[in-house]
């Protein structure tokens, strides 16, 4: 597979580029380009630029609203309500993030539910940016029916991804997972390199495991009925919260391109201050960190990692070589 490596600044502004092209805002466009940068940058590719096309095509077709005015409604001194009118959902996600770390800065507890939402991409980055910010973010999304749960032969619930931001003295530990074994575009990515897949990532349209990722029709859960717990909670949460639909109810990501798919997400911030207060909690994330890292690995590691760790010396390789694209999303990325 031939690639080009692009510098991030580069790279951002040719994102941003392609959305002003087709009528969205310049603020919107440089949120999205940002958000999918992150994903590249960490070599997330499966939530990155290789969505782009699909944004653009269903903002063409009218199932994104490139007009979309946000509104923001606090319920209480905790709760906050962020209707998305169906615009870009790293937008959304964006702001309602930032509602719930304002709130937790006041109140030591931030809740943002956001609906009338769409796609938001990688979810560490609304993680990364709580933990920036010097509080734990939580952030939990619905998507749609990919995922056979645990027993059954049919897809009927979404990948489902949660994330998870904590504040560290040098860089944010993020846990960004989806609840099926694998997001769905990982097997994209394998489909088009003309890989096989693991026998665990999903099923065919009998639900037999595969190895064929262009047999998938249904993903499998994580570690089996846990992640099609952990699936459904996620459900719950960011969607039936959020007044929206669940499972095989929500519109598909790749089906009618005119209609909006009206997701919902669901945002948490809580302060450490208010609790043990910043200094101590930072000291005792040093300390836990820092034992983690000393373990001895087992045979075939190098190191004990952290959640996000692997994700973080990937991009900061794109920063001294430049992010890797594939040529053919390059070539969409300049074309005029």
């Amino acid at each position: 597979m031939e690639t080009v490596n692009i510098v991030a600044k580069q790279f951002e502004q040719l994102i941003a580029k392609r959305l002003l092209e087709n009528g969205v805002s310049q603020s919107h466009a440089e949120i999205v380009a940002e958000v999918l940068a992150f994903a590249d940058k960490r070599g997330v590719k499966s939530h990155g630029i290789m969505r782009l096309q699909h944004y653009i095509e269903r903002i063409q077709n009218g199932g994104i609203n490139r007009f979309a005015n946000i509104s923001i409604e606090a319920v209480n001194d905790v709760i906050t309500k962020v209707d998305g009118d169906n615009g870009l959902g790293h937008v959304i996600a964006k702001t309602a993030m930032q509602e719930a770390i304002s709130t937790s800065k006041k109140n030591g507890i931030g809740v943002a539910i956001a609906s009338n939402s769409s796609h938001s991409g990688a979810l560490g980055f609304y993680a990364n940016q709580a933990a920036e910010e010097g509080v734990i973010g939580i952030i939990l999304a619905q998507a749609d029916a990919l995922v056979a749960p645990y027993g059954a032969k049919k897809a009927f619930l979404g990948a489902n991804p949660l994330a998870v931001g904590i504040p560290h003295e040098n860089s944010p530990i993020v846990l960004d997972m989806s609840t099926s074994q694998v997001a769905f575009g990982k097997v994209m990515i394998e489909k088009e390199k003309g890989n096989k897949i693991p026998l665990d990532w999903g099923l065919d349209e009998n639900g037999v495991p595969t190895e064929d990722p262009a047999e998938v029709k249904a993903l499998q859960p994580m570690g089996g009925a846990k992640g099609y717990g952990l699936a459904i909670v996620v459900d719950v949460l960011s969607g039936i919260l959020a007044g929206a639909e669940f499972g095989k109810h929500i519109t598909p990501m790749y089906g009618d391109l005119k209609e909006y798919r009206g997701l919902g997400q669901f945002f948490l911030a809580i302060n450490p201050e208010f609790f043990v207060g910043k200094e101590y909690f930072l000291g005792m994330m040093k300390q836990f960190v820092d034992e983690l890292h000393a373990l001895e690995p087992a045979p075939g590691h190098s190191k004990v990692y952290i959640p996000g760790e692997r994700s973080l010396e990937h991009e900061k390789r794109s920063a001294q070589e430049g992010i890797e694209v594939d040529k053919k999303l390059y070539d969409f990325l300049i074309r005029t």
